[in-house]
């Protein structure tokens, strides 16, 4: 059987691969912060380089989150964007990072952000408050 340190590492080397296998150039490594006995939290954060954007794979308790933030801070999380499984398995991670792939070519990501106790959402490079939460997509 294999220990639980082993399944992270060879989950953290598999998510590594599928960046770079799926991304090649486009994206470069930034950092990596493993705490994996705090329930098997660790974050792995790429530049993805056509558009500047910071990607954060981001993993606790077994299930992970894909956040994408622009050069102001603004954030979007890819589950938002497109559905996925967030389980962590290596079929649900590339499924996920495939997925987002495609929402990084068609670059049509809405961004969020918390300025002063309120949200504010980016459109066209402009914020604009969000009084109606219907209003997010």
């Amino acid at each position: 059987m294999q220990s639980e340190n082993n399944f992270y590492d060879n989950i953290i080397v598999f998510i590594q691969e599928m960046f770079r296998t799926i991304f090649k150039e486009k994206v470069a490594f930034e950092k990596k912060q493993v705490n994996t006995e705090h329930m098997g939290y660790f974050r792995i954060e790429y530049r993805y380089l056509p558009h500047q954007y910071d990607l954060v794979f981001e993993n606790e308790r077994n299930k992970f989150v894909i956040d994408i933030f622009d050069n102001e801070g603004a954030k979007a999380t890819l589950y938002r964007i497109v559905n996925f499984e967030n389980g962590l398995s290596t079929k649900n991670i590339k499924e996920a990072i495939l997925k987002l792939e495609k929402v990084l070519e068609q670059d049509d990501i809405c961004f969020y952000v918390h300025r002063n106790q309120k949200l504010f959402r980016k459109v066209n490079g402009e914020y604009k408050r969000v009084k109606n939460l219907n209003e997010l997509r």
